[in-house]
């Protein structure tokens, strides 16, 4: 999944991966559930890896650089390597 990085601080509320948000995935998914996001956007690799750090509901552990095995090529990761962007690929797991 590659949200939409709502860049502005003003529009941060609605980005994806926000703390009411995770609140929602954690009770939706089953424990030990994975939860997959990247982003191209350094305002929202940030952002999400700040949220991350602050929450216990969810393993966060550190972003990849490459696509792990297992995970589709979508369109956006395609523009950010054509646009010289370097994606970030999380892994959540979901804590009981």
């Amino acid at each position: 999944m590659f949200p939409d990085p709502w860049p502005k601080a003003r529009h941060a509320k609605r980005r994806f991966v926000h703390p009411e948000n995770i609140k929602q995935m954690h009770r939706v998914l089953k424990p030990g559930a994975i939860w997959r996001v990247a982003s191209d956007h350094p305002v929202y690799q940030e952002w999400v890896m700040d949220v991350m750090s602050k929450q216990d509901l969810f393993d966060a552990p550190p972003p990849a650089k490459e696509r792990p095995e297992g995970w589709s090529p979508t369109r956006y990761e395609a523009k950010a390597f054509r646009e010289g962007r370097v994606p970030f690929y999380w892994t959540f797991t979901r804590r009981p």
